[in-house]
């Protein structure tokens, strides 16, 4: 497995992986309209360009075979929804299903705190659908607290997530 910065050339994997993965995780009694709806506006490729060209986000990805097999976004620039602190957030951590297991997500994450710790950041936090146990168990096991949620928007709809927070142990 190689992990590194994404590059432009990565935005239509990017789409794609970031696509399937949340099909498989949130879709599971099938796609309605507020999803595709949603899907089609967010996961684009000039969204992906966005994200990794902004100078306050770390875009990486996770090869295997040169493939791509996961993402992560981390923005070192958000209001934390707690504290209403500026404090780093991890947005995305997407791992292929057929790669979960591996320990993909365990080395992004280690590499995410290497890259918060060079922009001096020894605290970060996320936010996790509620039934996405899965996540929930994994994020636990890698050291996150959690102790309040929030709302995600979508359509009509509201979508209550789990916040997580850890510090970074240097």
């Amino acid at each position: 497995m190689k992990i590194r910065l994404a590059k432009s050339n990565d935005t239509l994997n990017i789409k794609y992986l970031k696509t399937q993965v949340w099909l498989h995780t949130y879709a599971t009694k099938g796609i309605n309209d507020e999803y595709s709806e949603y899907l089609e506006a967010d996961f684009t490729q000039a969204n992906c360009l966005k994200s990794i060209c902004d100078k306050n986000k770390c875009c990486l990805v996770a090869e295997e075979n040169d493939l791509l097999v996961a993402y992560c976004e981390i923005d070192f620039k958000v209001i934390h929804p707690d504290t209403n602190e500026n404090c780093a957030e991890l947005t995305v951590l997407y791992v292929s299903e057929h790669f979960c297991g591996h320990g993909i997500g365990k080395a992004l994450l280690h590499e995410t705190e290497k890259q918060l710790i060079t922009k001096g950041h020894t605290y970060y936090w996320l936010s996790c659908f509620i039934e996405n146990e899965y996540a929930i168990g994994f994020y636990q096991h890698m050291g996150f607290k959690s102790n309040s949620s929030i709302y995600f928007s979508m359509g009509d709809s509201q979508y209550e997530n789990v916040v997580f927070h850890k510090d970074i142990e240097l």
